[in-house]
């Protein structure tokens, strides 16, 4: 599915090691590619229960780009950009990010945040002034009861850019 206008350029900030970022964030991040837009991939400074490092990202998109030469051919240009937090555990605290990626978020038009910690316990209903994507699996009964789901489903919550006044 390609609708809608190409971003210019979307901040990711991934979650689990393995699965989530190899097989679900990655993927995500080579179809913002095809389409034209620079995708800042973010992790952890430090780590925090299974969760991508910054570090760890910048060997597992070397890696990705051994088996996938589009992945490659975009970190080599610079389109992917392996980026860090400054944080150091589950949740996302946006207010303190590393300066360098804080600079680089004034030109984002696409934040996705994905993981229950991130998306759900800090960011839900977070306004932000570009698109946003909340992405998460409910790994806890009680929030899944909140929210009105059931244990381990997946949310994903888009909300458009909220304007300042």
């Amino acid at each position: 599915m390609t609708q809608g206008r190409a971003h210019r350029q979307a901040a990711i900030f991934i979650d689990n090691s393995g699965f989530d970022a190899i097989l679900g964030m990655l993927p995500f991040a080579r179809f913002l590619l095809s389409r034209g837009t620079k995708v800042m991939v973010c992790a952890n400074s430090e780590p925090a229960l299974n969760d991508v490092t910054f570090v760890e990202l910048e060997v597992i998109l070397q890696q990705a780009g051994v088996i996938c030469p589009k992945i490659k051919k975009a970190v080599d240009e610079k389109r992917l950009i392996p980026m860090e937090t400054a944080q150091i555990g589950p949740c996302l605290d946006l207010s303190r990010l590393d300066r360098k990626l804080a600079k680089r978020m004034v030109d984002v038009d696409l934040l996705v945040i994905e993981g229950m910690g991130r998306a759900v316990h800090t960011n839900l209903n977070a306004d932000f002034t570009c698109e946003s994507l909340r992405v998460a699996v409910i790994k806890n009964k009680w929030l899944s009861q909140r929210l009105g789901g059931d244990m381990f489903a997946a949310i994903f919550k888009y909300l458009p850019p909220v304007l300042k006044e």
